[in-house]
């Protein structure tokens, strides 16, 4: 039997609205229109209409901002003899979780438009994937199970 085969490597990442080059645009053209703005309005001597469009300025970077490290998150699942789960967070911290794979159960939950894989495995449960929308997690289900009936099948033939 070989013990280094995959039967499964994913890599989930949330669903991004825009890459860094495009992020850095918009937040340079927002930044030039709002400096060109306050200026016309601070000459005109209506300074308090500038402060406020550049608290506008910082918030507006600060959620771009927010926006990039939430999607550089990413989950990695990885099933061979041990189910192998690495979350990476937005502050890059990594956690790897190892489980049992014959006695798992998987469990797709959702409200309106979200939800997350729950994988079940004696009594304790672990949620994956809940940046991903039903349609995503419902595949990823599939996938999950393809590839726990198949190391199933390898291990029952070489037994």
């Amino acid at each position: 039997m070989d013990n280094n085969k995959n039967y499964l490597d994913l890599k989930l990442y949330p669903n991004k609205s825009m890459s860094f080059k495009a992020l850095f645009f918009v937040g340079f053209i927002f930044t030039i229109i709002s400096i060109l703005i306050s200026s016309h309005f601070i000459i005109n001597g209506a300074w308090p209409v500038g402060v406020f469009l550049f608290l506008d300025l910082l918030i507006i970077i600060f959620a771009l901002k927010i926006n990039y490290s939430r999607s550089q998150k990413y989950e990695r699942i990885v099933l061979s003899d041990t189910l192998l789960i690495k979350k990476k967070n937005i502050k890059g911290y990594e956690k790897i979780i190892k489980i049992e794979p014959s006695w798992i159960r998987l469990k797709v939950c959702y409200y309106n438009n979200s939800g997350h894989l729950k994988i079940i495995s004696k009594g304790k449960s672990l949620i994956v994937g809940n940046f991903l929308n039903i349609v995503e997690l419902k595949k990823l289900a599939k996938e999950i199970k393809k590839a726990l009936i198949k190391r199933e099948k390898s291990l029952l033939l070489n037994f």
